[in-house]
């Protein structure tokens, strides 16, 4: 009995010492005065071969306001990339479509689309060529509205920052842009990370579903799972009140503007605790079978810099764990290791931090190996 108590001492004691660790490291990163300020940094993390548990908040929602709290919910970005990828493996289970399909098939009669001109080089016309996976794995060669017209399109968005986007709004964008012809190579030829491939998977998931993006993903994830705290921002109302944290690139706090222009590359807003809920369901086969994840984290090349990607999903390495899962342009990740069945989800604030942050999370992750 004396040694039951003794090892349940010194377990309480080791992981009060990890979780104290953490939070030092975590609060020493907080800055509120740098021309790239950190307002808030949230955590969570859950090692289920360790039995532990961290899921924190700290800082303020913005700067000179409410604190924020390990509830608190944010833009998580382009980490919703694996979420629409979720819902296509799930079409493909139910049979309603194959990832090998082009896509001209699905979406060739969306007027606004002019689907044939998507992907011109050389006056050569592409995009019948196109198929689902490549829009999934980025290796469709198409252009991207705001890393290929990136001043352009901050130039627009400074101009009317409370501008509603819709899909049609984005694609005749991308046609005034010219975009169309500035494709980086033909379908399958390379990888170009590219929000106009998962717009156009938005797009197919709508045509499939008979329902607008935001109701499939609730009805496929965020309603089975309970994810009560999740939902598509400015394309549907919370279901309950909760404090939002602002997000940063530098000095611009993205929380003044509509968002709207993220829709299926990056809409939804969650909280760290319902992005750990679904990704744990993802690799415990409750969203997709198992043929389907392992199609998912089938990781290739992407180009130099970058980490491997799947379909929907990153390849992350931390201290020799691989880890899978997506960023967000806020410095946000979701991501699950199998190997050591860790659960890992935060929230930066900060697009361009003062600090590394791969080497932060990399620091972080140490305390729980």
């Amino acid at each position: 009995m004396k040694t039951q108590l003794y090892i349940l001492f010194f377990l309480s004691n080791l992981i009060f010492g990890q979780t104290d660790s953490i939070s030092k490291i975590i609060s020493n990163k907080i800055n509120h005065q740098s021309e790239n300020p950190v307002h808030s940094i949230l955590l969570y993390i859950e090692n289920e071969n360790n039995n532990f548990i961290y899921n924190e908040g700290f800082g303020l929602t913005d700067k000179n306001k409410a604190s924020v709290t390990k509830h608190s919910a944010f833009k998580i970005a382009s980490s919703t990339k694996l979420f629409v990828a979720t819902l296509i493996l799930q079409l493909q289970e139910e049979g309603k479509l194959n990832v090998n399909d082009k896509v001209s098939s699905y979406l060739k009669e969306i007027e606004y689309l002019d689907f044939e001109n998507l992907h011109i080089i050389d006056d050569i016309k592409y995009a019948k060529d196109i198929t689902i996976e490549q829009l999934l794995s980025h290796r469709s060669g198409l252009a991207d509205i705001f890393t290929d017209r990136e001043e352009a399109f901050f130039e627009m968005l400074m101009q009317n920052p409370n501008k509603q986007y819709t899909p049609k709004s984005l694609i005749e964008l991308y046609y005034q842009l010219n975009l169309n012809r500035e494709p980086h190579f033909k379908p399958n030829e390379g990888w170009y990370y590219s929000d106009i491939n998962y717009l156009l998977l938005g797009l197919i998931i709508e045509q499939i579903d008979k329902t607008k993006l935001a109701q499939s993903i609730r009805n496929r994830i965020i309603e089975p799972l309970k994810m009560e705290n999740t939902f598509f921002e400015f394309y549907e109302e919370p279901k309950k009140e909760f404090n939002q944290i602002s997000q940063y690139l530098g000095q611009i706090n993205f929380s003044n503007f509509n968002t709207s222009f993220d829709w299926s590359g990056g809409g939804l807003v969650s909280t760290n605790s319902d992005l750990a809920i679904f990704i744990k369901a993802l690799f415990n086969y409750k969203l997709i079978n198992q043929e389907s994840l392992t199609k998912m984290v089938n990781v290739k090349f992407t180009k130099e810099h970058e980490s491997r990607y799947g379909l929907g999903v990153y390849e992350f390495i931390v201290n020799e764990d691989v880890y899978y899962g997506h960023f967000g342009f806020y410095n946000t990740f979701v991501g699950y290791c199998p190997k050591t069945k860790t659960a890992i989800s935060y929230s930066i604030s900060q697009a361009t931090p003062d600090f590394n942050s791969y080497k932060f999370i990399s620091q972080l992750l140490r305390f729980v190996e």
